[in-house]
């Protein structure tokens, strides 16, 4: 199946069989450590999905659970946040970039040397991403925002984080093909961004803290810069790379892509810096991030040129096949977020949308719908040809698509409305405090049932995933 994907270019010339060998070496080279890496990673994203349940819960009910201190809100936050981030988002999108990057430069990742090593510091960044958020839960975060991990597990997770990528990097300077193709671009600017993104705010934040009044520009360089210089390269990587292939053609207007890769790192790198905007910071950097976050739109709209067209293109049967419907889905999604961040860089209306749920709707559009279906399509794609059958069931597959499009979009209207109806009543200064919080009360109500569903998505890939891989087990053949 994920053969065909990869197809090398001789393949016309009589080298069929040959082609399939090199699939297969290709596979069996990286298997273990992308199952190992998808699995823990949907693991967490179960976690985060029923913690979310609960934050949502605790958003109507403030006394649910108010018994149990390490389940508070504010502890309980901070978790589900990094949980998203780093155990679910940032290690799919190693699996992810791992399995690209060795189908793109057609060459096996390694030995069991190497295999070994990347297994130990996969169970290296989950004991991380475990004993950290069970010290944020314990009361002892940082407090700083999307960094809220002791030290100690953040450099774990530091090192972890070099000891996989390191190989990706390698990967790419012994491919076999002269010539990168775009999604290269895009997995070598991730796997580059996320050691010096990472590291700096570490450095400068939690390590050896630099003085209060540069902590918050930074952080908020931070935040834009880890989901849109990290997160998203990955996803765009995968939808450049699976994409053509899916349906035989080749970009439309490729001529384009060079200039979107460069807006798209340079603008991205300054995309959290409109969260400043009316703070006490030098208006050169809110200005940087208003410009910013209105061109941003160009990149994507390059993207989506360039893949929009072959979509047009392809042939109707692809539209049907679970890979395609999570990869058109994560463009989608990924073409709403420009818009979003173009409208919400206005300064007049971030004045006052910035402080509501617009700005949860936008962080949940891009990590559930962005960066999340891109990554789900190339787990489909990938873990047939890594164990050798077809070993997806086409129900719950149906199932896990339509649950996870019915959550993200509901929440995602749910959170618009909230901080839009919200955003009035707060520059209204006839309207107390309480009338504001009654009027977001049945938006929050609602968001219970979209995180259900979003959970309920989630539990059905974590079972979709068990049968994958343990199919043979569970139901032998007679």
């Amino acid at each position: 199946m994920s053969e065909d994907l990869f197809r090398l270019h001789h393949t016309e010339n009589g080298h069929q069989g040959q082609e399939d060998a090199d699939m297969r070496r290709i596979d069996a080279s990286l298997r273990l450590p992308t199952i190992i890496l998808f699995s823990n990673a949907i693991h967490w994203l179960v976690v985060a999905a029923l913690l979310s349940v609960v934050l949502s819960v605790k958003l109507v009910f403030p006394g649910f659970l108010g018994g149990i201190g390490f389940l508070s809100y504010g502890r309980l936050a901070p978790t589900t946040r990094d949980l998203m981030l780093y155990g679910w988002a940032t290690q799919a999108s190693l699996a992810a970039g791992i399995w690209l990057m060795t189908r793109l430069c057609r060459r096996p990742l390694g030995g069991i040397l190497l295999n070994t090593l990347i297994i130990c510091a996969t169970v290296l960044w989950n004991l991380a991403v475990l004993l950290g958020s069970l010290a944020i839960l314990a009361g002892y975060s940082t407090g700083v925002e999307w960094l809220e991990y002791p030290n100690w597990a953040s450099a774990m997770l530091f090192l972890s984080f070099l000891l996989i990528g390191i190989w990706a990097l390698l990967l790419f300077d012994r491919r076999a093909s002269g010539h990168p193709e775009v999604a290269q671009w895009y997995l070598v600017a991730g796997f580059c961004s996320f050691p010096w993104v990472y590291g700096t705010a570490n450095l400068l934040l939690t390590w050896r803290p630099i003085q209060a009044s540069a902590q918050g520009p930074i952080q908020s360089w931070f935040c834009g810069a880890l989901l849109t210089l990290w997160l998203l390269t990955v996803s765009v990587a995968a939808l450049y790379a699976l994409l053509p292939r899916i349906l035989g053609s080749r970009l439309h207007r490729r001529d384009l892509a060079t200039l979107g890769f460069w807006m798209f790192l340079l603008l991205g790198s300054w995309s959290g810096m409109d969260r400043l905007i009316g703070g006490p910071v030098p208006a050169w950097m809110t200005s940087a991030g208003v410009v910013s976050g209105i061109l941003f739109v160009i990149p994507v709209t390059i993207i989506a040129i360039n893949l929009t067209g072959i979509l047009r293109r392809g042939p109707n049967r692809n539209g049907f096949r679970p890979v395609y419907r999570f990869l058109t889905m994560g463009l989608f999604s990924l073409l709403a977020l420009g818009v979003l961040e173009a409208i919400s860089s206005i300064p007049c209306i971030s004045g006052t949308l910035n402080l509501t749920g617009f700005s949860e709707a936008k962080y949940q559009l891009c990590i559930l719908g962005a960066v999340s279906f891109p990554l789900f399509g190339v787990l489909y794609e990938a873990l047939p040809g890594l164990i050798g059958r077809d070993c997806w069931c086409k129900a719950l597959t149906n199932r896990h698509y339509w649950l996870a499009v019915a959550g993200l979009w509901l929440l995602f209207g749910l959170m618009i409305l909230e901080g839009f109806f919200t955003g009035l009543a707060l520059i209204d200064p006839t309207v107390t405090f309480l009338n504001i919080t009654s009027y977001s009360y049945p938006f929050h109500l609602l968001e219970c049932v979209a995180q259900l569903v979003l959970l309920a998505a989630t539990v059905t890939l974590g079972i979709n995933l068990t049968v994958a891989l343990a199919g043979d087990y569970l139901f032998p053949k007679r």
